[in-house]
């Protein structure tokens, strides 16, 4: 799936594709909010939730690998032999 693909799709098709396909990569933590990053083909979903709700709050998707910045301390690149 192409990242314009992804985007023409409603929310809901989204959701699905994110938690069907989605590989997460990294997650970060704040007082009240958890964003977790996942990848589909090559491009990226942001989910973030509130956590004293337990709901979803946003979702972002891009393919500028720039926005991954934040998430560069939290993503495991060791490889298991």
């Amino acid at each position: 799936m192409t990242y314009p693909q992804f985007k023409n799709l409603s929310n809901t098709e989204q959701e699905l594709i994110c938690w069907s396909r989605g590989v997460e990569i990294a997650s970060k933590l704040d007082n009240i909010s958890l964003c977790q990053l996942y990848q589909v083909d090559s491009f990226y979903i942001e989910v973030q939730y509130n956590l004293p709700f337990g709901i979803i709050t946003k979702i972002i998707s891009f393919d500028d690998t720039s926005l991954l910045e934040p998430y560069l301390e939290c993503i495991n690149i060791d490889i298991a032999l």
